[in-house]
């Protein structure tokens, strides 16, 4: 066999590194999927939902959500994990997905520092609900009770492990009552729970529950945020009532699978720091009951909300007594 000249495999290799690079470049040519890791309803995927909105607008094609509930949102980061490093599959990692659950699980099934991080999208305080029965107005009263009625108080959260659960986990460690945890999959589920009086006090993101905060179905006894939120300028924080330096808030974030190529990476922060910087993005957080995220786009931002999360989270869990399963 004859050998090929050189010049013609150097024009080969550049034929398929150029089609490579023009594929990446044009990304996106299909919908992209974005996996929420919560049901239908709930804040995170109501803001999910916006968002996908506004990143179709912005980069010529549809973004899709796809809800993948469960495990406290094992069973979506584990699956986007596992997904084509091809800018098609992205996921809505929450602090969940990528702090809490590296102390929830013996064996985590995905390495939760092996994904591409593109940005945080919001930053959400949480509401300490209480059914209308109880007969409690604020967090002091709710404490009181709970000394008085031991074991006789159980709260929801949207999964062992989150923030949800955490939050009251951190209040019972610092206030030295002990509530009965009863996890559920989502808002979707605990709410109903709570209105049903199945549980009598739950934390959840502000956006899923407010429009039964403002009709009175629902109680909201504190926030978890160290300073107050816009959407609920009237009630207190829980620092504010006895627990200075109080912060259980969470965070939602855009990641993809590991080696997804930076010239995707970069595109998509591109167009996520545009929506950001919008008014109509921060209008519609607004509404949820969400912020902006407390530090800049991009990566780096990123790895240090990521860091400084680790030893919060491990710490409450392990006061707590949560064992890793």
């Amino acid at each position: 066999m004859k050998r090929v000249p050189r010049q013609i495999c150097l024009a080969l290799v550049l034929a398929v590194y150029g089609a490579a690079a023009w594929a990446q470049a044009s990304w996106p040519t299909r919908p992209v999927r974005l996996v929420v890791p919560f049901p239908a309803g709930g804040g995170v995927d109501i803001m999910s939902r916006y968002l996908a909105e506004m990143l179709g607008t912005a980069l010529g094609q549809s973004f899709v959500v796809e809800n993948r509930p469960g495990a406290a949102t094992l069973i979506a980061t584990e699956a986007v994990a596992n997904a084509r490093p091809d800018g098609y599959t992205l996921l809505v990692a929450t602090t969940s997905s990528l702090v809490s659950n590296r102390f929830q699980y013996k064996k985590l099934r995905y390495d939760p520092d092996g994904f591409e991080l593109v940005s945080l999208i919001s930053y959400y305080p949480m509401v300490l609900l209480a059914n209308p029965s109880l007969p409690v107005r604020n967090l002091t009263e709710l404490i009181e009770y709970a000394r008085k009625h031991p074991d006789a108080l159980s709260f929801g959260s949207f999964g062992t492990g989150t923030y949800s659960h955490l939050a009251v986990e951190l209040l019972d460690l610092r206030s030295g009552v002990k509530m009965t945890h009863v996890p559920y999959k989502g808002a979707a589920e605990a709410l109903p729970a709570l209105i049903g009086n199945q549980i009598q006090i739950y934390a959840d993101a502000i956006s899923s529950s407010l429009s039964y905060v403002k009709a009175g179905t629902l109680k909201a006894l504190a926030v978890t945020s160290p300073t107050r939120t816009a959407t609920l300028p009237d009630v207190p924080t829980v620092a504010e009532q006895g627990f200075p330096g109080f912060d259980m808030s969470s965070w939602a974030s855009i990641v993809a699978p590991r080696d997804t190529p930076k010239e995707i990476t970069d595109r998509l922060q591109a167009a996520l720091s545009k929506i950001l910087q919008s008014r109509e993005y921060k209008e519609r957080l607004f509404v949820l009951g969400q912020e902006l995220p407390p530090s800049k786009i991009g990566p780096g931002p990123f790895v240090d909300q990521i860091k400084s999360d680790i030893p919060k989270i491990r710490d409450v869990m392990k006061e707590a007594g949560v064992q890793p399963i």
